[in-house]
C-alpha cells in the first residue's frame, strides 16, 4: 500500500470574491434579543425602590430572593441578601422594596418576621406553615427618613393605625398577666396588654394596656382596673361563690375595669394616664390610693388584737393600713414602747381648700406628698391624734382611729427619724383605767376608819331616836291631830254650800254700800263746788281770812319798825 501525500501544488486555490453581499440577516436575532434584554433591565431597575437593611437576632426561616416584605399582606419587596454583622452577634437582612415604598420608611417604622407562634393568648402566623415566613412592616407615625432598622423579635400588639388609646397600670406584681392578655369591660374584651416592665426602682410593675375605640371613652379619671387572672373564690353565709372572667383569662390572665358611681368629679382620662391595678374587684371598691406615705405611731397601751393589715380610719372612713408592729426603745426612763408603722393614702384625703379630691390623683407624686404633709401638719396642730379602738366587738380586733381632740396638748409631727412620727393619745379603756386608778388612790387617802366610826355613831343615834318612847307618843299625837284635821275638813265640806250663799249675800250688800257711797261723794262734790251753798260760804270765809291776814301782816310790819308803839301808842 503506497501512502503518497498529495503535493501542495495539487491543492485547489481559494478564490477571493471582489464584491460581498453586505449585512447578513443572521445578526438580527441576537440584536433584537439584546435590545429586549436592555429594555427588561431598564424596566426592572426603574421599578425598584429603596434598598433597606434590617437587623435581627437570627435569620430563622428567611431565604434570600424568596422571603417577601409585606404591608397589609401585600408584597412590596423581597429579601436580597442575608449576612452577619461585624461581630457575628446578629444578622443583617438586605431587602429591595418596590418603587414608591420609601413613603413607608421613617424612624418609627417597625419590621418583624411572621412565623407560626403559639402562646397563651392564642396562635398566629399559621398560614406561613405552607407559604413560608415573611417580613411584615408597620410604617408608624413620625418623621426622619432612614434605610437602617432593627427588627422586632415579637410582633407588635398594636399597629400604628389602630384606633384607640394607650394607658399605663401600676401593679405590685405581674401575676399571670402576659403580652396579649385581654382587657374586659363588663366581660366584653375591649383591649389587650401590650407590654410590661419592672420599674426603675423595682418597687412595682408597669403595664401598658391599649383600649380599642370607641371603648376608650369608657376610661374616666375615676376608673378602677383589677386583675381577673385565675379563679376567685369567696366563702359567705350564702355559700361558696366562684368567679372568673373567661376561659382565656383563666389561662392567659386578664384585666378588667369599671367606673364606679360616686361623688367624685368624673372626667375623661387622657391618653397615657396612670392607674393602679388592684388584685381583685373587691379591693378596687375600697378606694385605695396609689400613693402611700409611711408614718410611725408610738403606743404605751397593749396592742393585743392589732395585726398587720388592720385599717387606719378617720372618723370611720379608711385612710390607710398597718404595715408593721414592733417594740422600740424609748428615750425616757421607761424601757420600751410599741411602734406601729402605718401607711396613709393621700388620695383619700382632700389636701386643701384650693385642691379638691380627686384632682389630686392627676398631680405629680412629689406635689401630692408635699400638699398632704402640709395638710397633716395643720390637722395635728388642731389636735389630730391617733389611738387604738376596737373595730370588731366579736373578735376583739383593733384598728387605728384618727380624730381631732380639741383639748389635746400642743404637738407636732417629728420628721427627725427615718419615718415621720405622728402624736398619739391613749385609748378609751386606758382613760377609764387611769381614772379608776386615780379614784382608788383618792379613796385610799380618805380616813375610812374615822368615817366608819362616825357612820356607826350616826346609825346608833338614829336607832335611839327611832326607838325613843317620846317619838312614838309624838307620832300618836300627830296621828290624832291629822284625824281632827280630817274631821274639820269634812265639816267644811258639808257646810260649804251655806257658807257660799252667805258670801254671795255679803257681796250683794257690799255692792249696795258702794252705790250709796258713790252717791254721797257726788253730793259732797256738788256742795263743795263754787255753785254749791257750802262752796260759796267757804269762798267768802276764805276771802275774809285773807283780808285779816293782810291786816295782821301790816300791824306786824309797823310794830317791827316802831316797837315803842306798844307803850306809847301810835303817834300821829
Amino acid at each position: 500500500m503506497n501512502d503518497k501525500k498529495p503535493a501542495l501544488d495539487d491543492l485547489p486555490e481559494a478564490l477571493i470574491a471582489d464584491n460581498h453581499p453586505g449585512f447578513s440577516f443572521v445578526w438580527v436575532v441576537p440584536i433584537v434579543a439584546l435590545l429586549i434584554g436592555l429594555v427588561l433591565i431598564y424596566r426592572e431597575y426603574s421599578s425598584l425602590g429603596p434598598s433597606i437593611n434590617i437587623v435581627f437576632r437570627s435569620a430563622e426561616g428567611i431565604e434570600p430572593k424568596q422571603t417577601e416584605i409585606r404591608y397589609r399582606d401585600v408584597a412590596i419587596g423581597k429579601v436580597k441578601n442575608v449576612e452577619f454583622n461585624d461581630d457575628l452577634s446578629q444578622v443583617v437582612v438586605t431587602a429591595q422594596l418596590q418603587k414608591g415604598m420609601d413613603a413607608l420608611l421613617s424612624r418609627n417604622t417597625r419590621f418583624w418576621v411572621v412565623r407560626p407562634r403559639i402562646g397563651a393568648s392564642g396562635a398566629s402566623g399559621i398560614s406561613t406553615l405552607l407559604s413560608g415566613v415573611y417580613i411584615a412592616v408597620d410604617p408608624g407615625k413620625g418623621e426622619g427618613y432612614t434605610e437602617d432598622f432593627v427588627g422586632l423579635e415579637e410582633p407588635p400588639k398594636i399597629l400604628s393605625d389602630a384606633k384607640g388609646r394607650l394607658f399605663r397600670l401600676k401593679a405590685e406584681q405581674l401575676g399571670s398577666i402576659s403580652l396579649g392578655s385581654p382587657v374586659y369591660y363588663r366581660q366584653i374584651q375591649v383591649g389587650e396588654v401590650t407590654g410590661y416592665r419592672l420599674a426603675e426602682d423595682g418597687s412595682h410593675v408597669d403595664m401598658d394596656v391599649f383600649i380599642d375605640a370607641p371603648h376608650d371613652q369608657l376610661v374616666r379619671n375615676t376608673t378602677r382596673f383589677w386583675n381577673v387572672s385565675g379563679v376567685g373564690m369567696e366563702l359567705s353565709p350564702d355559700g361558696l361563690n366562684v368567679q372568673f372572667e373567661s376561659l382565656v383569662s383563666l389561662f392567659a390572665g386578664g384585666v378588667a375595669f369599671d367606673t364606679p358611681r360616686s361623688l367624685e368629679k368624673d372626667t375623661l382620662a387622657e391618653e397615657g394616664s396612670v392607674f393602679h391595678l388592684y388584685d381583685s374587684r373587691k379591693k378596687s371598691e375600697e378606694r385605695s390610693g396609689r400613693l402611700k406615705l409611711p408614718y410611725v405611731l408610738y403606743f404605751d397601751d397593749s396592742v393585743r388584737g392589732l395585726s398587720v393589715g388592720a385599717g387606719v380610719e378617720f372618723r370611720g372612713i379608711p385612710v390607710g393600713e398597718v404595715l408593721d408592729i414592733t417594740l422600740a426603745k424609748r428615750e425616757d426612763d421607761q424601757p420600751v414602747h410599741i411602734a406601729v408603722l402605718i401607711a396613709l393614702e393621700p388620695d383619700r384625703v382632700p389636701f386643701s381648700k384650693d385642691v379638691h379630691y380627686p384632682v389630686e390623683s392627676d398631680l405629680d407624686d412629689d406635689v401630692r406628698r408635699k400638699l398632704f404633709q402640709k395638710a397633716l401638719d395643720e390637722l395635728v396642730a388642731r389636735g389630730l391624734r391617733a389611738r387604738l379602738i376596737t373595730g370588731n366587738m366579736l373578735t376583739g380586733q383593733l384598728v387605728v382611729d384618727m380624730d381631732l381632740e380639741p383639748e389635746a396638748s400642743l404637738a407636732s409631727i417629728d420628721y427627725s427619724g427615718k419615718y415621720p412620727v405622728l402624736p398619739t393619745a391613749p385609748n378609751s379603756l386606758s382613760n377609764i383605767t387611769s381614772s379608776l386608778v386615780t379614784l382608788l388612790g383618792k379613796l385610799k387617802r380618805l380616813p375610812l376608819d374615822e368615817m366608819g366610826n362616825h357612820l356607826l355613831n350616826f346609825s346608833e343615834g338614829m336607832d335611839k331616836l327611832v326607838n325613843n318612847p317620846d317619838l312614838q307618843q309624838s307620832a300618836e299625837d300627830l296621828g290624832q291631830a291629822l284625824k281632827e284635821l280630817n274631821a274639820l275638813v269634812g265639816t267644811l265640806n258639808s257646810k260649804a254650800p251655806q257658807i257660799m250663799d252667805e258670801i254671795d249675800g255679803l257681796g250683794v250688800d257690799a255692792r249696795h254700800m258702794v252705790v250709796q257711797m258713790e252717791k254721797m261723794f257726788q253730793t259732797l262734790e256738788k256742795s263743795l263746788s263754787d255753785q254749791g251753798s257750802m262752796g260759796g260760804e267757804l269762798s267768802r270765809t276764805m276771802r275774809e281770812l285773807n283780808a285779816a291776814a293782810r291786816a295782821v301782816r301790816g300791824v306786824a310790819d309797823y310794830l317791827e319798825r316802831h316797837p315803842e308803839a306798844l307803850l306809847q301808842g301810835k303817834t300821829q
